[in-house]
């Protein structure tokens, strides 16, 4: 997915339903995935600029008549385009899971988007790919801590696996 923060990704979601202003974005933010990402606010408008410059986003000037004018941002076919390709796609490292995929799967229902089944299918792949690899690693292994650490990194691939198999499949069939 090239060299895009996930922020990025998730910003463009922000925009999918259509154009909105800095702030609708920051409370869009707070109240649909507040539990699980954060971004301040400068570094949001950091980011919106730098997905303007890559020509992902639009934004134009409102005036208001009693208000100071604002920004509008939109999202354009490239963008959205680009945002389809990493909604469908599997979150490749276990450290960004946390964040990533919960906001995959948020956008995928929200936009009632097809491919739930097809990213979870994807996701479990990729991780017991991960899995077998950090396995034949911890096999090879003649340290007993480096052992140990596989071990933790093993049940936590383990963990996420039942969770998505459960808890996001259940979520997923029921929308």
């Amino acid at each position: 997915m090239g060299s895009r923060v996930y922020a990025e990704y998730i910003l463009m979601g922000a925009l999918m339903s259509g154009e909105a202003h800095g702030y609708d974005i920051m409370q869009f933010l707070k109240n649909a995935l507040g539990s699980a990402f954060h971004l301040a606010t400068s570094q949001m408008y950091v980011l919106l600029k730098r997905l303007e410059n890559d020509g992902l986003i639009v934004s134009s000037v409102e005036l208001q008549d009693t208000l100071p004018s604002r920004r509008v941002f939109s999202l354009t076919n490239e963008g959205q385009k680009i945002f389809l390709e990493w909604i469908k796609s599997p979150v490749e490292h276990v450290r960004d899971l946390r964040i990533e995929f919960p906001a995959r799967i948020y956008f995928i229902h929200r936009l009632s988007l097809r491919g739930g089944e097809s990213l979870i299918r994807s996701q479990v792949r990729t991780l017991k790919k991960i899995k077998d690899k950090i396995s034949r690693q911890q096999s090879e292994e003649k340290d007993p801590f480096i052992r140990l650490v596989f071990g933790q990194k093993i049940a936590m691939i383990d963990s996420w696996i039942k969770w998505i198999n459960h808890d996001v499949v259940s979520f997923i069939l029921k929308t």
